[in-house]
């Protein structure tokens, strides 16, 4: 897929001014495609149509009224009142992960879509970073023989107090907000989770900042995923280590996002040339066309939610989970 290829007509309604926002909002520019930007606050508005020349209104009617895909990037527990709301307009919907708050109003987003006819898309955008898809096929491929255990790390600062994010209610903390990316990995990886065992830490000031899972696959293959919101100013960064009975296959994001197998040769340095933001977009749209099947599903979006769930339930008995028996 050409990130700079034009969708000719294409308009999405962005709702949301955040950084999530502007992040699509450069991707969807990259396809060609025409941005209208809905916030209730006209100042907000206005200030992000200025930054990246985009048109910019307060009326959500009218909102739905102009575009044919919405892409929401508000808040977690905005996400199923939003799409619903589109899904009655007969308005694709692509939503930023995690997909929902809680299972119940994820699957109310997916049927209120099926039932109005319209695609809903979950943006779990680890599936279309270079390195991540480069793992996947060499384990496919055998590389590493029968894959035995995966372990994934992410750390990024500390979202400030007075956000959002740190009010658990409605983000779900650091397993659901951050984890949420590697759970999804995983399980793309290495199939259906049948248990998850959860461990937080609190902080020292509110929610918990460092949080893990462990993951069991119905093939047998373990996972363990680490999240952690850590000090002001520190960077983004992921690593991840694919272990099989024949090789391994490792990656870290910092300095530079390089993959590597066990004798350290480079499978994958990423020059930045791919926009996983515009290849994600643009396969959501190809398969609103009807021109290929998205390697994300919104069910898939549910599932990875569905793992985070478990894994802070898990945290909060201290027994693991089967995330099946969170599914109703």
């Amino acid at each position: 897929m050409s990130e700079t290829r034009a969708r000719a007509g294409v308009v999405a309604g962005v709702i949301g001014t955040g950084d999530m926002a502007r992040t699509h909002t450069a991707a969807w520019q990259r396809l060609g495609v025409d941005v209208v930007v809905f916030s209730r606050s006209a100042e907000r508005g206005q200030a992000f149509a200025a930054e990246h020349g985009v048109t910019a209104i307060t009326d959500q009617a009218e909102l739905l009224a102009r575009v044919g895909v919405v892409d929401i990037c508000t808040p977690t527990d905005t996400h199923a009142e939003l799409a619903q709301q589109a899904a009655a307009a007969g308005r694709h919907v692509i939503c930023e992960k995690p997909l929902a708050r809680t299972y119940t109003e994820g699957r109310a987003m997916i049927d209120a879509c099926a039932s109005a006819g319209v695609g809903l898309f979950a943006a779990q955008v680890l599936r279309y970073f270079p390195a991540y898809v480069a793992a996947r096929d060499a384990m496919r491929s055998g590389r590493i023989g029968e894959p035995k255990q995966l372990r994934f790390w992410r750390t990024v600062e500390s979202p400030a107090a007075a956000t959002w994010f740190r009010d658990l209610a409605r983000s779900g903390g650091v397993l659901v907000d951050l984890a949420i990316h590697d759970l999804d990995f995983a399980r793309w990886l290495a199939g259906d989770v049948t248990q998850v065992l959860g461990q937080t830490t609190p902080g020292n000031d509110g929610p918990p900042v460092h949080s893990s899972a462990t993951l069991t696959h119905a093939g047998g293959v373990t996972s363990e995923v680490t999240a952690i919101w850590d000090v002001p100013g520190t960077a983004l960064r992921s690593t991840f280590e694919i272990s099989g009975d024949e090789g391994v296959l490792r990656f870290d994001s910092a300095p530079a996002p390089v993959l590597r197998d066990g004798s350290g040769t480079v499978l994958l340095e990423d020059d930045f040339s791919v926009d996983p933001y515009a290849e994600q977009l643009g396969e959501f749209l190809d398969a609103i066309a009807g021109r290929t099947q998205s390697r994300v599903s919104a069910e898939d979006g549910l599932v990875a939610l569905t793992i985070a769930l478990a894994g802070e339930e898990s945290a909060r008995t201290g027994v693991p989970v089967d995330p099946a028996t969170l599914a109703s």
